[in-house]
């Protein structure tokens, strides 16, 4: 019997897509994306190592360094399966370390406790080359373990020596696993050697022509978007069968594709995923080569899985789970899922899908999650369904909001919305429409850019007031301005203004009617904390306008000046942006915001509206009860200081908007915004209020 094996799978590619880095809009439009990105300039929470590109270019030609290939006997692949099974059995709920390459090794323990006839090693950071080694787990009888690019991590190396090789397979090019790395296996096994393709294509095909038995059927999934390639490189392991990644949105099948599919003698094709991977016309060059297709595609990522799930010789006794934002843990979770005969499939960190849920449930399978807390969460691992646990949330979130509103004096609306996790939705009075005070200027910037986007303005387009779209847009909401949004609702026009909201979804929302060039301060103006979050959905998801233009708006929200609800209730460094507004009416001052406020459990939008008097610790109290409820206590929330701005230069302070000049200060004096009237911000200066341009103020 030959000694062990350790497959390093590498490849030459140097993007590192991960198992949802999509180049491309994902192929299932009704969902999300990732729950961690931020389309636009506010800082990304940083949710731990995901998804790294890879520094190195590709290499000029194949790298190998030895082509001799040896083969573990029927005993050896007969004892890893007996080892694999008994190991299954008492596998952990949870499988993760403190990094990638911990967590690679935790599989390995957990699945190979005696050793491995085979262990796979692919670089940490190229998730093509983590689905590829999956895909080669089980005819080797593997494990899938991390290496750096020009070094083996101590745990790794450690868990190498444990697994007992005699000989290093390491598939890929210098720019995957370098000749550092390869010799430093020689210390950990008699006999090392590598194969590799250019790119992950022909690593793909290598791999799958490597095979000792032929492959009547293979799986194909998109080499680029690597959203479904996971679950064929297990659907070939539960099958006996083949995997490949395609170019599958090319118009034909290439020629060294074809030679690879008939090399392994396959006659049928499973295509993983939608025709946004896999298209028809790259499908029906396949048709006309000979071979027949079957197509795996379902509504989402989820349905998906539980479809290729099914394709089994034997029932799987495991769901092998991982988080589909995070790549490192996708790989490991396939590789264990492909070696061990489980099944694989996706959970969000604060629930099982529905449609994962069920089916886990209905084959009672006990659930092993790779991957750490920060990206599954306990639900998971007890196969609470999103449901469940979207009506557990929005019960529990709505107690906890009245419990800290009835601590305060006035009448509130509160709506807030999870974005990518549960998308759970709670309100409390949402759909009443109310005074939502310089809220509503969202609306108006929203329908500006709007027109840019159609072509009918542009930002430098002159206002009657004189000012161009581009100034008027910015102090709007900077420093909420009240005569740029008058200019701008004139502009566009009351009746058409409101047919564009209505028209976009929001029918609770209007302006009132005021003559031509009179303000639209007191108008009547009405709208729904539910609609005002709604707005935020639109522009977090690009539906509401497109992604530059509904980046600038997010843009402007996150730097404007007044932060003293929904931004104070909040930890230190947390990323948002919001447009807050306050209005004196006959029940007292209106307290009203909104707000992304972007979590590290998850973004979520959040907006209220307070009248007959509440004070703004209110609003404060509620953005504190809210980002708990996400994610945990905290101690001290941010505060900001009520100097907001500072002089870029020195600045002359005068009566009025270009009036007598009283008095100039340095550059970098802190200045205290009070007010604006367009590009003239009014400023807190001793006991009295001065006017300076917004052109000599920066934010601090």
């Amino acid at each position: 019997m030959l000694g062990a094996i350790v497959l390093l799978v590498g490849l030459a590619d140097a993007p590192a897509e991960g198992a949802t880095s999509e180049p491309h809009p994902s192929p299932y439009p009704q969902e999300s994306g990732s729950v961690t990105a931020t389309p636009h300039a506010t800082p990304t929470p940083d949710l731990g190592q995901v998804l790294e590109p890879s520094p190195n270019p590709e290499p000029s030609a194949p790298a190998v360094e030895s082509m001799q290939r040896g083969e573990p006997d029927s005993d050896a692949l007969v004892n890893s399966q007996l080892d694999r099974a008994t190991a299954t059995g008492a596998m952990e709920p949870r499988l993760a370390g403190a990094d990638r390459f911990a967590t690679s090794t935790a599989a390995a323990r957990a699945a190979f406790p005696d050793g491995a006839a085979t262990v796979l090693i692919a670089s940490g950071y190229s998730p093509a080359d983590g689905i590829i080694a999956a895909g080669i787990a089980a005819t080797q009888g593997a494990p899938l373990l991390y290496v750096n690019q020009s070094s083996v991590p101590d745990g790794v190396a450690a868990e190498v020596a444990r697994l007992g090789p005699e000989s290093i397979i390491v598939v890929g090019g210098e720019p995957s696993v370098s000749s550092a790395v390869f010799e430093s296996l020689r210390a950990l096994a008699p006999d090392v050697r590598r194969f590799g393709g250019v790119n992950r294509y022909e690593t793909s095909r290598m791999a799958l022509v490597d095979r000792t038995t032929p492959a009547p059927t293979v799986y194909l999934s998109n080499g680029a978007n690597l959203v479904d390639a996971p679950f064929a490189s297990v659907a070939a392991a539960a099958t006996g069968n083949g995997a490949l990644l395609v170019d599958g949105v090319a118009p034909a099948v290439d020629a060294a594709t074809l030679d690879a599919l008939r090399d392994v003698g396959a006659n049928s094709l499973v295509l993983a995923g939608g025709l946004t991977n896999i298209g028809a016309a790259y499908e029906q060059s396949l048709r006309s080569a000979g071979f027949t297709l079957t197509r795996r595609a379902g509504a989402d990522r989820h349905e998906t899985a539980v479809l290729m799930s099914r394709e089994r010789t034997e029932p799987a006794e495991r769901a092998i789970v991982a988080n589909s934002m995070s790549a490192p843990d996708v790989s490991v979770a396939a590789a264990l899922a492909a070696a061990s005969g489980q099944a694989l499939f996706y959970a969000l960190k604060p629930c099982m899908p529905d449609v994962v849920s069920a089916t886990v449930e209905a084959a009672a399978l006990a659930v092993t999650a790779v991957g750490g807390p920060e990206w599954l969460g306990a639900a998971v691992l007890a196969n609470r369904s999103c449901t469940t646990e979207r009506l557990a949330s929005q019960t529990s979130l709505n107690s906890e909001i009245r419990a800290t509103l009835a601590q305060y004096p006035g009448s509130f609306s509160v709506s807030v919305r999870q974005w990518g996790g549960l998308d759970a939705v709670t309100d409390i009075g949402g759909a009443i429409r109310r005074e939502p005070a310089s809220m509503m200027k969202l609306f108006a910037a929203w329908a500006a850019l709007k027109k840019i986007e159609s072509g009918a303005a542009g930002f430098s387009t002159m206002l009657p007031s004189g000012v161009d779209l581009n100034n008027c847009l910015h102090v709007m909401i900077h420093a909420s301005d009240n005569y740029c949004h008058s200019d701008i609702v004139h502009w566009i026009g009351i009746g058409q203004l409101n047919r564009m909201i209505a028209d976009a979804g929001f029918p609770n929302t209007s302006y009132g009617t005021v003559p031509n060039g009179a303000s639209v301060l007191y108008a009547g103006n009405r709208s729904t904390t539910n609609d005002l979050v709604g707005m935020l959905e639109k522009l977090t998801a690009g539906t509401a306008l497109s992604r530059p233009y509904a980046d600038h708006l997010l843009s402007l929200m996150g730097i404007q000046i007044f932060r003293t609800r929904i931004a104070s209730g909040i930890p230190p460094g947390v990323a948002q942006v919001s447009k807050p507004g306050a209005l004196w009416l006959a029940s007292g001052l209106l307290q009203a915001d909104t707000a992304i406020v972007y979590s590290p459990a998850g973004p979520y939008m959040i907006s209220m509206i307070g009248d007959a008097g509440p004070p703004q610790a209110a609003l404060r109290a509620v953005s504190r009860t809210v980002y708990e409820h996400f994610n945990g206590p905290f101690g001290a929330a941010m505060v900001y200081p009520a100097q907001q701005m500072a002089t870029v230069r020195a600045t002359a302070l005068r009566t009025s908007p270009g009036g007598a000049m009283t008095v100039v200060v340095p550059a970098g004096t802190p200045i205290q915004v009070n007010d604006a009237n367009r590009t003239w911000y009014k400023v807190q200066w001793g006991n009295g209020e001065l006017w300076a341009t917004v052109h000599d103020l920066r934010n601090r």
